[in-house]
Formats: C-alpha cells, structure tokens, sequence
C-alpha cells in the first residue's frame, strides 16, 4: 500500500479529500493504537493519542508533502506522546502519593486457562522491560519492523536494539522458566 498511501497524502494535502483520510486513518489507526496500548496500557490514553497524530495529518495540509516516509513519522509521534503521557503520569502519581500518603494497589484476577496465564506471564515480563528494550522488542516483534526501520523509528543503532533483543529474550526466558518452575 506504500504508493497508495503517497497518493491518499497528496489528496489530503492538496484536496482536502475526506474518503483519502478516511482510509489512511483506517490503515493506520490499529498499527497505532496496538503500539500506543503496549506501551501505556491504557485503552483510553491510547486512543487519544492516536487520534490526535493522526488528526495532525488532516491538519498539516502541503506540509504532508514533507514527509519522506509516513509510517516512520506516525510511530515517533506515537513514542513521543507516550513517553510525555508517562511523564505526566509519574507527575501525577507523584502528587497524589504526597497528598494521600497511600498507594493504590491494582490485582489482576486469576486466569481460567494455562494459555491466558501464559500470555499474562510472558506480557507481564515484557512489561518489566526498561523502556527503550521494551520498544525494541514490541517493535520488532508485534509490529514486525526490521532492525533497520527500528534504528530509525527510536534514533539508535543496529548494535543497540541487537543487545534490546538479546536482553528481551533473556529476561522473558527466565520469567517463563520461574513460572513454569512454580506450577509444578
């Protein structure tokens, strides 16, 4: 779809074409929305975040024409804004640690099936991920992205996102092994 998506940009850029958004958006907004969710695990914020980038393309009008490649601006905008909605979560919490003095504990229920545990094991695992690692991973393995495109998505090098993965798949190995260890 990589010729049509240059062809919709250039009908919303110069013609304001709301069935060329349309589509665009529909191409774009789960890729988003999954990136945006696996990173802040907040449906709500997720949503917000994407429909705002991607309102940002109907806005932009000739300025689109800028853009080598959309894709890989869609995705920094979506790491920019979750990492700023962090920011101002853990602003947030801050406040409302030094205001009430409690915290808020979440508990997740128990899962019916050993498959549903996996998944949750191996989600809560990549969740444990330093940040940069855990957006390496999501995007190679989630969102399918070649380590090239990575670099270029998050600014680093082959090297880098190579010891991402590397330390990714350790630490997932080793949370699945203490889980499998702990149910028998």
């Amino acid at each position: 779809m990589v010729e049509s998506v240059t062809y919709l940009l250039n009908r919303i850029a110069y013609l304001r074409d709301e069935k060329a958004y349309q589509s665009i958006f529909l191409h774009f907004h789960p890729r988003l929305f999954r990136f945006c969710f696996s990173v802040l695990k907040d449906a709500e914020a997720s949503e917000e975040i994407v429909s705002d980038i991607l309102l940002k393309v109907w806005t932009m009008d000739h300025r689109l024409n800028f853009i080598e490649d959309i894709e890989l601006y869609l995705f920094r905008a979506a790491k920019n804004a979750c990492f700023t909605w962090i920011s101002q979560q853990k602003r947030k919490a801050t406040t409302a640690l030094e205001d009430f003095d409690t915290a808020d504990t979440n508990s997740s229920a128990e899962n019916v099936y050993i498959r549903n545990e996996t998944k949750r094991e191996i989600e809560y695992a990549i969740s444990t991920l330093p940040q940069q690692c855990q957006l390496v991973f999501r995007l190679a393995k989630e969102e399918g992205f070649s380590y090239k495109r990575i670099g270029a998505v998050l600014d680093i090098s082959q090297n880098t996102i190579e010891s991402h993965m590397r330390t990714a798949l350790k630490r997932i190995r080793l949370q699945l092994q203490k889980y499998l260890e702990g149910r028998k």
